[in-house]
C-alpha cells in the first residue's frame, strides 16, 4: 500500500493500486466498491482518469472531512459505471445516466454517530458542495434511515450550485419526489 495522499488530485496516477491511500483514511478501492456490482458481476472500474481524479478530489474534500468529524464509516456509493447505474435504476442497456456518480463527483454516506438529518445539516454548514440531498430520511424509521448524497465539482469543472434538496415520499401519491431544503418524509 502506497500513500498517494499528497499527490495533487488532478495528477493522481491511473495505475495506482486498489489499496493505495487516496487520503489519510481512504484507499482507492473504496471509491469504486459496490455490493450490487459484486453480487451482479458488473464491472465498476473508472471509465477514465478524469472520473478517477474527480473521485479523488471528492474523497479529499468531502469524505475525509466527514471521517475526521464523525469517525469511521464506509461510503455507500461513490463512482458508478454506466452498467451499474442501469442496474440500480432498472433501465435498458441503451439508457445513459447523467448522474454525478458516473463522473466520480458524488458519494452517498451514512454515519453512525449522528442522525442523517444532523449529518446533512453539518455538511450544509461546513463543506463545499454542488448538491446535498437528504434521501429517504424518516425519523419514524430510525435516526439513520436513508442516506446523504453529496456531490462536489472540482476546480475547472464548473461552479458548485450549493443546491439543498430532500428526496421524500409524498403522502398523497406515495411516490418519492425531490423537494427544496432538508426535510424528512412525513
Amino acid at each position: 500500500m502506497a500513500d498517494l495522499s499528497d499527490i495533487p488530485w488532478n495528477e493522481f496516477p491511473a495505475n495506482a493500486a486498489p489499496n493505495d491511500l487516496v487520503s489519510k483514511n481512504f484507499q482507492l478501492y473504496e471509491l469504486t466498491k459496490s455490493d450490487i456490482a459484486s453480487r451482479q458481476g458488473i464491472p465498476n472500474n473508472f471509465a477514465s482518469v478524469v472520473e478517477l481524479c474527480c473521485a479523488v478530489y471528492l474523497c479529499r474534500n468531502v469524505m475525509q472531512p466527514v471521517r475526521e468529524k464523525f469517525g469511521r464509516y464506509t461510503p455507500n456509493s461513490v463512482y458508478r459505471s454506466q452498467a451499474l447505474e442501469r442496474s440500480i435504476k432498472d433501465k435498458p442497456a441503451d439508457w445513459v445516466s447523467t448522474s454525478q456518480h458516473i463522473k466520480g463527483q458524488a458519494c452517498d454516506i451514512e454515519v453512525l454517530s449522528a442522525t442523517n438529518m444532523k449529518f446533512a445539516n453539518w455538511v450544509r454548514d461546513n463543506l463545499e458542495f454542488d448538491q446535498l440531498i437528504l434521501e429517504c430520511y424518516s425519523a419514524d424509521e430510525g435516526p439513520n434511515s436513508g442516506w446523504v448524497h453529496v456531490s462536489l465539482l472540482p476546480p475547472g469543472y464548473g461552479n458548485n450550485r450549493k443546491e439543498i434538496l430532500s428526496y421524500v415520499k409524498n403522502p398523497q401519491t406515495k411516490k418519492f419526489e425531490y423537494v427544496q431544503g432538508l426535510v424528512e418524509t412525513p
